[in-house]
């Protein structure tokens, strides 16, 4: 009787699998390797015809089932992930596909851990991310909040897509692989982005009150130089970064006082004087000042002064006192306020032209005269109060002309 080329492979895989059994614990990479190869010499003998050889496929997984019990001690011996490498056998081939068992690592036991740690930090990150964004976005779009927004946006993703997704996981994993990380390490690499993505929009966050800065910076300076919508925006995208910047606050009511918005410009200096800027202290006295409002006025200046330190803010608090007491009729305490401011800066208007008036209440019209002349030598009729000034010392120098 003729042996069929299938029998003979399967007597060779049979003594091929006895003699790694009987060596199992001191198995050669030769000899786990025989049987594999013997194994798949199996596959090859395989036709259409001997798969009707009832016999022969009972023989076939008898030794298929004796094969996947020495499973762990091939894949011991002999590394055949490099065999596949070259090789490249079908994925149904599975006597080349046994690996080394994998025995559980303690990390293993915390990967619930991991996971809710991945899923905390990336819930905090969403969050700081859509507050960051408001905050670039509500007064509308410029070139640094569009980057910031973007930037932080696909960073996001990236991270909850590599700890939420399955391709995301995929993607990941591929990195990882590509970089011989263990794969008992991937979970922990995982929650380590997620936590590197929170620490770092959380370092930006903290970084908003430095960025508002240079928007004010940004925006003082449009403003000087008359561009006073560029200006707006400047600094309200720099109190929607840090709404306690008391500086904008003042700014932003400056820039409201040019444009005739007085109520908005009040609030504003209001939220400075609260953040204890002097010189906002100065601006909504002003403001009281020209509503009649004299003792709120005086109020807040003498405040003021008790925390003013450069001079030229004492010098117009105490001008504005000198005004607020002079609208109270109080012309001795407004002389003593005005003639303090002129010792600090000699040659502003506003100080000389208050004076004259407190003098012609006190009836010291020569004294006075003196003074409407000062008024009229340094007034600037650009600026409406001092335009105002300039009519009234005309007048009154006109008359005295007259009288002699």
């Amino acid at each position: 009787m003729t042996i069929s080329r299938l029998d003979r492979a399967l007597e060779h895989y049979a003594a091929k699998l006895t003699a790694l059994e009987e060596v199992a614990e001191q198995l050669s990479p030769e000899q786990a390797l025989d049987v594999v190869i013997a194994r798949h010499a199996v596959h090859t003998s395989l036709t259409d015809e001997t798969r009707d050889s009832t016999n022969s496929l009972i023989t076939l997984v008898q030794l298929d089932s004796r094969l996947r019990k020495q499973a762990d001690s091939i894949a011991q011996a002999v590394e055949l992930a490099d065999w596949r490498a070259s090789l490249n056998p079908p994925e149904g081939a599975w006597w080349w596909f046994f690996e080394t068992p994998r025995h559980p690592h303690w990390s293993d036991r915390l990967d619930w851990l991991w996971s809710v740690l991945a899923v905390l930090c990336l819930t905090a990150s969403l969050s700081l991310m859509i507050d960051i964004s408001w905050r670039f976005l509500s007064e509308g779009p410029d070139a640094l909040g569009a980057f910031a927004v973007v930037a932080q946006g696909l960073l996001t993703m990236v991270a909850a897509g590599g700890a939420l997704t399955g391709a995301g996981r995929k993607g990941v994993e591929r990195i990882l692989q590509g970089l011989n990380i263990p794969r008992r390490s991937w979970q922990v690499v995982r929650v380590g982005l997620a936590m590197v993505l929170l620490l770092g929009l959380l370092g930006f966050r903290l970084s908003l009150p430095q960025i508002a800065v240079s928007y004010n910076n940004r925006g003082l300076q449009n403003y000087l130089s008359g561009r006073l919508d560029s200006a707006q925006f400047d600094y309200s995208r720099a109190l929607k970064l840090n709404p306690d910047y008391v500086e904008a606050h003042y700014n932003l009511g400056l820039l409201y006082e040019d444009l005739q918005d007085f109520d908005r410009a009040r609030a504003e200096y209001q939220i400075a004087v609260q953040g204890g800027l002097d010189a906002a202290y100065n601006n909504l006295a002003r403001l009281h000042i020209l509503g009649e409002d004299y003792s709120a006025s005086v109020s807040l200046l003498l405040t003021g002064l008790e925390l003013a330190q450069e001079d030229q803010v004492k010098c117009d608090m105490l001008k504005n006192l000198g005004w607020a007491r002079l609208g109270q009729a109080r012309y001795g305490e407004a002389e003593i306020y005005l003639r303090a401011a002129i010792e600090l800066a000699t040659d502003e208007a506003p100080a000389h032209c208050l004076l004259a008036q407190a003098l012609d209440g006190l009836g010291e019209a020569a004294s006075a005269l003196l003074e409407w002349e000062n008024c009229l030598r340094f007034a600037d009729a650009r600026n409406a109060d001092e335009d105002a000034w300039i009519g009234l010392a005309r007048q009154r120098i006109e008359m005295e002309g007259e009288e002699r």
